[in-house]
């Protein structure tokens, strides 16, 4: 394709990270094999479930993506200059998964299918690129991430390497084979009570270590190290009991650091740390870590690119409104994520619908809108309810003695439904009892809201505490775990001081994330206030600009469409 946007071409391709390390004649000869195509607002590129033989990378206007569910069209994703689509399914064979529709007037550099495959033949690396992208694409359609904002593009997905994998599941299966023979045993040797209790023990060794490795398995299947056009995000969820996200916005991206031991070289894993002003985000034990960190590095570039353009964009529009020029409509900027439903800051949300209650049993960390909560450690739960927790299990140890004994049907104390009346109420009472200490271990929260930390304590029936403390108050973040118990079972205290006040998170699950969870909304608010004082900036210099403007009629108003007029820096 040779074209008077050629260099304009060359350097939309050069972003990509596909074909990082090509040289410049390799992206002119790729760039050849391309043609333009222009598709107006509304149009559509190609239908879900179409056989269409092309892959698409835009240069500019916007591409909606969708897909129907039960009959309804659910949009995925929204793409934008720089993007690409199409390649799922002419790397894998299989018609589209998803319907492409011009958002407004697009240009596209279209490639056909036979050029694809040749290209990617041309280049591996090409190929081992696309196919990571794709596959992360299919993934994220499947998990259905809702946190992910309007026109958030998913990249890359991976995961810890399967090694280690591997590594968590051969102590569970250790322990079904020790468990199997004493199932033999049994089975071997007439019933008798050894025998029996054998035969016991092996069943529910054997079935514990299918439960283990079940639950290792979908543990290691939770944990995502994503990267989209907008930022990269650990998700780490544990099954009933935890789920954190952690992000960094490309554009607080200071470095990416990639390490791994000579075991990881050869096996291709190693730990990824992205370094922000507040620390970051440390990944540990990632398949692919140079993919990964190559990835970041090519869109927090772009990231950067189009932050520029939009500052830019905005003191254009800014200062033509002053002069009282026509302004187009300014887009809206994507949020990270959905905005929550508003609440007023400092009161814990109610959980008012019993699927609440269930979504939050038993977990010490969960989010609802921009909120965090975090409950104390389940063993502290365990240190409050232990009384109950043993009576029920001596309860019921003591109900199959009897059954097994055949001891209701033979008392002569009582009838077969006095016994039943009675070990309901027991069960009743006991349940009850538990209740009350659950309740008031989870009404002891710690949480985290965009502006404020709060510390809230309520007794059932009871009275409530609740301290609060404005994010820009905080002077200094402690945590720390003592004793082996808090070492082995990862939880321990954070500490915040707050002027002559101290705010202690005790017993919360994994200090270093509530941490680095305070220290992260605690940076995002300081780019808010700093997003403000440059709007108020942007103002005044607007004010001068309109001032000189009045002296000098003469001023040009064209040039306020210039790049070169709004870079105070040139070269």
């Amino acid at each position: 394709m040779i074209d008077e946007k050629t260099a304009q071409y060359l350097e939309l391709l050069r972003g990509l990270y596909i074909f990082q390390g090509l040289d410049e004649g390799q992206l002119a000869y790729i760039l050849t094999r391309f043609r333009a195509v222009i598709y107006r607002a509304g149009q559509t590129i190609f239908q879900e479930g179409d056989v269409d033989n092309y892959f698409y990378v835009i240069y500019g206007g916007k591409v909606r993506l969708s897909r129907l569910q039960r009959n309804v069209e659910r949009q995925i994703a929204t793409l934008g200059s720089g993007d690409y689509f199409g390649e799922g399914a002419l790397l894998f064979q299989r018609p589209r998964s998803a319907t492409a529709t011009a958002v407004e007037t697009c240009e596209l550099l279209q490639l056909d299918q036979e050029e694809f495959l040749e290209i990617l033949q041309e280049f591996p690396q090409m190929r081992m690129n696309l196919s990571a992208t794709a596959e992360s694409r299919y993934l994220a359609q499947k998990e259905k991430f809702d946190w992910l904002g309007p026109d958030e593009v998913i990249y890359l997905i991976t995961r810890k390497h399967n090694f280690f994998l591997l590594l968590s599941i051969i102590p569970p299966i250790l322990w079904g084979v020790v468990s199997i023979p004493l199932i033999v045993y049994s089975l071997t040797n007439p019933p008798q009570f050894l025998s029996t209790a054998a035969m016991a023990i092996g069943i529910f060794g054997v079935l514990l270590s299918i439960l283990w490795g079940v639950w290792n398995w979908v543990d290691w299947g939770n944990d995502f190290y994503i990267v989209t056009n907008q930022r990269v995000v650990w998700l780490e969820r544990v099954i009933a009991l935890y789920y954190s996200r952690r992000e960094a916005p490309l554009t607080t991206i200071l470095a990416v650091n990639v390490t791994s031991s000579q075991v990881g070289r050869i096996l291709n894993y190693g730990n990824i740390h992205v370094k922000t002003f507040t620390g970051g985000i440390f990944i540990r034990n990632a398949a692919n870590p140079g993919l990964f960190e190559g990835y970041v590095k090519s869109h927090q570039m772009r990231a950067q690119r189009k932050q520029r353009q939009l500052e830019l964009a905005q003191m254009r529009r800014a200062l033509r409104r002053k002069l009282g020029q026509p302004v187009e409509e300014e887009p809206l900027k994507p949020a990270l994520q959905p905005p929550p439903a508003p609440t007023r800051p400092g009161v814990i949300q109610p959980l008012d619908s019993f699927r609440q209650i269930l979504n939050t049993f038993l977990k010490v960390r969960f989010e609802q809108g921009s909120t965090i909560t975090y409950r104390k450690h389940w063993l502290v739960l365990l240190g409050k309810s232990w009384k109950p927790t043993l009576v029920l299990i001596g309860l019921t140890a003591g109900v199959l003695y009897m059954l097994y004994r055949n001891w209701f049907q033979t008392s002569s104390v009582f009838s077969g439904a006095v016994w039943l009346m009675l070990l309901s109420m027991s069960y009743l009472a006991i349940l009850v009892w538990w209740v009350y200490h659950y309740v008031d271990w989870s009404n002891d929260v710690y949480q985290l809201t965009p502006d404020q930390i709060l510390d809230i304590e309520r007794k059932p029936l009871g009275k409530e505490d609740k301290k609060t403390a404005s994010l820009d108050s905080i002077l200094s973040l402690e945590h720390s775990r003592t004793g082996i118990i808090q070492l082995l079972f990862n939880f321990g205290e954070v500490i915040i001081n707050v002027g002559q006040t101290r705010f202690d998170f005790r017993g919360v699950y994994n200090p270093d994330q509530v941490h680095q969870d305070i220290a992260d909304y605690m940076e995002a608010r300081l780019r808010k206030k700093r997003a403000a004082e440059e709007a108020r900036e942007r103002e005044k210099m607007v004010e001068w600009l309109a001032t000189y403007h009045a002296e000098r009629p003469d001023f040009p108003i064209q040039d306020l469409e210039s790049e070169a007029f709004w870079d105070l820096f040139p070269g």
